[in-house]
């Protein structure tokens, strides 16, 4: 799916990714770098870009803990830009949670464009599994276990 929409790479991210990637002398950087796991590997993903590449930081699946500071003494003070990031990259931020506020309203999400590629076929939104509410600890267990391979939805009726 992701092929059809012009990426031309995908990795799945790994603890210290971009000492794997780097081991491999064979690795250019890449372009862009969309990181959905969030704080925990965000400055992993920064190592992983060209210069002038970008990184959008769109996810928080690992967590809301701070982003750590570069490793040693300072580790605790926090994120240091000047020392965990390489000049010219580029780091954005989206969080959906700011849908339908004053200075991101609804109505600035394409989601005629989005409907338009699914009906088209562009785009496969069809769910991994559809629960029914009564089964919604399956849906869970799925989930935590790994098994799960794609979106989710639990009905309610």
């Amino acid at each position: 799916m992701l092929r059809d929409l012009g990426v031309s790479e995908t990795v799945l991210e790994t603890p210290d990714l971009s000492k794997h990637l780097i081991k491999n002398h064979d690795f250019k950087k890449f372009d862009s770098v969309l990181d959905l796991v969030g704080n925990s590997t965000v400055v992993d993903s920064l190592q992983l870009v060209r210069r002038d590449g970008r990184v959008c930081l769109a996810g928080w699946l690992g967590g809301l803990d701070p982003i750590k500071g570069p490793a040693g003494p300072d580790e605790s003070r926090g994120f240091n830009p000047l020392l965990q990031m390489a000049s010219g990259v580029h780091l954005s931020f989206f969080g959906s949670f700011v849908f339908g506020t004053e200075e991101f309203p609804v109505s600035d999400v394409p989601l005629r464009s989005i409907m338009l590629k699914v009906a088209e076929g562009k785009i496969d939104a069809r769910p991994w599994r559809v629960f029914a509410f009564e089964d919604i600890h399956a849906a869970h267990q799925a989930m935590e276990n790994g098994d799960s391979n794609g979106k989710m939805v639990v009905t309610v009726v």
